[in-house]
């Protein structure tokens, strides 16, 4: 489905709708998350993935974490030795303008439809992924760096490749 010219024009859409899904990823707990070809997503999340502490992570709006593979890129060209899926992203899509995905915005990945939710603070345990440690480099305060929580609105199933579309 083509964004729509009137909502473009009226501000609404964003240029760049439409993206690719580059990694999908996933661990029994704790990072980094593995790729994985392909996921089955239900209401909680990515079936057989886990977060080392659930107290912070893994609540109904927290179902998913997003990133973007020009982000990664850009924190690699700062000297990061960041990858996709070491931060803990279960799905890493290129081809989006990354300021567009905040709270509030729905995005079909694959079958799946989800609302982002929030921005993922950063976690000291991706430390070692960082120059100097700086894992606040990803912190949304410092420019749209950030993985983002999102909520499932339609589970479903999602595969490497698949087509990720910014919803009206």
């Amino acid at each position: 489905m083509a964004a729509s010219p009137v909502l473009r024009a009226a501000g609404q859409l964003p240029a760049t709708t439409e993206g690719t899904v580059a990694q999908l990823n996933t661990s029994k707990g704790g990072l980094p998350k593995l790729p994985v070809d392909q996921v089955t997503v239900g209401w909680r999340g990515v079936e057989g993935d886990s977060q080392k502490t659930r107290v912070h992570h893994g609540r109904p709006w927290q179902a998913l974490c997003l990133w973007s593979t020009e982000v990664i890129a850009h924190l690699r060209a700062e000297g990061h030795p960041i990858a996709p899926g070491l931060a803990g992203e279960n799905v890493t899509i290129s081809g989006l303008e990354w300021s567009d995905v905040r709270p509030g915005v729905r995005l079909r990945i694959g079958e799946v439809l989800c609302e982002a939710s929030a921005y993922a603070l950063p976690c000291y345990q991706n430390t070692a992924w960082f120059k100097d440690g700086d894992f606040e480099a990803m912190h949304h305060e410092r420019g749209p760096v950030s993985r983002m929580y999102a909520t499932v609105l339609e589970p479903g199933r999602i595969a490497a490749g698949d087509r990720v579309v910014l919803e009206p």
